[in-house]
């Protein structure tokens, strides 16, 4: 607990020449899941073309990082509505800075930058399977790759491969069912720096 109360205080530290500024993006994708329930003799992938996330971001420019919450649901697979739901706390690190962060270009001018930029990230995630004529609550990981490309100064394209996998079950009679999953991602992230 300690070192999760170090990390949030070590990313929300804002030095005297950056601020935190936040925003969101919401996203379009297909989707690939692959789930097992020994118990019940289940081994069976469901595939979506109509999964979708938003995602709500607080970026440190001075540290080229987000905090990201994210909510994704994916729609009509496996003959299901909802067969899959989550929301997930995690991060992106972006390798060439934050887009539209402020530089100084010279002692007594700023200037913002736009460019192509990618991002590595990773969530921690409470997701819901229902399919099969069961429902389960499972933790799991996911981790992804994009990039935001500037389409104008408060509008981004962004496109993302993300990868998943459960962790553990929050009850007992979940503990048997695993899934994994890949989905595809574009989508627009709305950005609203001073």
């Amino acid at each position: 607990m300690k070192f999760l109360g170090a990390l949030i205080f070590l990313f929300l530290y804002v030095p005297a020449h950056a601020a935190l500024t936040s925003d969101w993006d919401v996203s379009m994708g297909m989707t690939s899941l692959k789930y097992q329930f020994p118990s019940a003799g289940v081994d069976k992938s469901i595939e979506s073309s109509t999964t979708m996330e938003v995602n709500y971001s607080i970026n440190n420019p001075a540290l080229n990082t987000a905090l990201t919450l994210s909510f994704m649901e994916m729609a009509g697979g496996g003959g299901k509505q909802l067969p899959f739901t989550r929301i997930a706390l995690g991060g992106r690190y972006y390798m060439f800075g934050v887009n539209g962060m402020r530089v100084v270009v010279d002692s007594s001018s700023e200037a913002k930058i736009w460019r192509p930029t990618p991002f590595i990230a990773a969530n921690l995630g409470l997701s819901n399977l229902a399919v099969d004529d069961f429902n389960a609550s499972l933790i799991d990981l996911t981790i992804r790759g994009g990039v935001e490309i500037p389409v104008m100064s408060d509008l981004l394209l962004i496109g993302q491969v993300s990868m998943g996998s459960s962790l553990t079950a929050p009850s007992s009679e979940d503990e048997n069912v695993k899934y994994s999953f890949m989905t595809l991602f574009a989508g627009l992230r709305f950005v609203g720096f001073d």
